[in-house]
Parts: C-alpha cells; sequence; structure tokens
C-alpha cells in the first residue's frame, strides 16, 4: 500500500512541475503591431483600398479605430504609402495606451510625420 502511495505522490509532483511554465516578460513599445497597456493588448493594422492605404485599430481584437483617410486634413485624402499609414497608427496607438480616448491628432503632428507643408 506505501508503494501506491508514493508512486502517486510521485506521479502528482511530476504533473505539477511539468504543468508550471515560466513567465516570460513581455517586451514593452517594441514596434510589432503591438503596444501594451495595463496588460490589454492594442493592436493596428494597415490596408490597401483602391487609391491608398488605411489603418484600423484593435483592443483585445475589437475594433477601436477605421481611419480610411489622413485624420485632421481638409478633404478625404487616404494614406499615399503604407508606411505613412504605420507612422499615423503608431501616433493613434501610443495616445490610446497613455489613456487618451478617442485619440485625437493634431494638424501639426500629421503633417511633421508625413513631411507635409
Amino acid at each position: 500500500m506505501k508503494i501506491v502511495f508514493f508512486f502517486l505522490f510521485c506521479f502528482c509532483v511530476v504533473l505539477g512541475a511539468s504543468a508550471q511554465k515560466p513567465k516570460q516578460p513581455v517586451p514593452k513599445n517594441q514596434d510589432y503591431g503591438i503596444l501594451y497597456a495595463y496588460n490589454d493588448s492594442l493592436q493596428y493594422e494597415t490596408y490597401p483600398q483602391p487609391k491608398g492605404w488605411g489603418y484600423k485599430l484593435y483592443m483585445r481584437y475589437k475594433l477601436l479605430v477605421n481611419q480610411p483617410m489622413i485624420p485632421a486634413l481638409e478633404g478625404n485624402q487616404p494614406f499615399k504609402n503604407e508606411q505613412d499609414a504605420k507612422k499615423i497608427a503608431r501616433l493613434a496607438s501610443s495616445k490610446i495606451a497613455k489613456g487618451e480616448m478617442p485619440p485625437t491628432l493634431t494638424i501639426t503632428e500629421i503633417k511633421h510625420l508625413l513631411k507635409l507643408k
């Protein structure tokens, strides 16, 4: 009987030890399209459209912002290329990560990042 309990005890110890995975720290604010704030995942994606590019922002896989046009500028102008859409998506993501919702982007910020006159 002692042998059965001994093997049962060893089995439980091995099972418990193998079930625990070591936690690896999540790198913050690295540009993988993902920012971590308050343990919520904030992601952006860029997408092509007929005359340019747009971006979408997600938190916990829920769509927060769909931005097909350059914000804060007059008229409906899509982003000229994917890099420009990523720059503005990163800016908007960083503002959300700091607690600013909705992320308000100024004309000055947009023109500076996109190098517009």
